[in-house]
């Protein structure tokens, strides 16, 4: 059964309760644009949006590389294998910085799925159904 149906159903009371329950829920455009905006590389959107495993990806494939940069310019001559890392790092640090801005182009479908997913479970858990019916 879709959300529409299911909110013809709700009484006053109901959809009091579905209002209350999605105002504390529902994730934020705007603050999602903003955590991407400043902290893209970092995975600061996805954390945001609970998708904790490829916010922590994103999150290791910007420090790792970050540091590596930083440590073979501050510890190492730069001979083969070390150049070999500087560009290693260099290409990682990059590939972060490319999914993010692809990123980028599905988050405001990711919010409008996890908002539809949430009504969806509040209206659920109000009616007493379980996801089957």
């Amino acid at each position: 059964m879709d959300n529409l149906n299911l909110l013809r159903t709700l009484t006053l009371e109901e959809l009091g309760v579905l209002e209350t329950e999605l105002l504390k829920k529902r994730k934020s455009k705007e603050i999602v644009w903003g955590l991407w905006a400043g902290l893209h590389f970092f995975g600061a959107h996805r954390f945001y949006t609970e998708n904790y495993l490829y916010a922590s990806i994103m999150f290791a494939t910007t420090i790792v590389p970050t540091l590596g940069i930083i440590l073979l310019a501050v510890y190492t001559d730069i001979e083969a294998f070390s150049y070999f890392l500087l560009w290693l790092s260099i290409c990682l640090l990059s590939g972060s910085l490319l999914w993010s801005w692809i990123d980028a182009f599905f988050l405001n479908k990711r919010i409008e799925t996890m908002n539809h997913e949430q009504e969806r479970n509040v209206i659920y858990r109000i009616k007493g159904l379980s996801e089957n019916e």
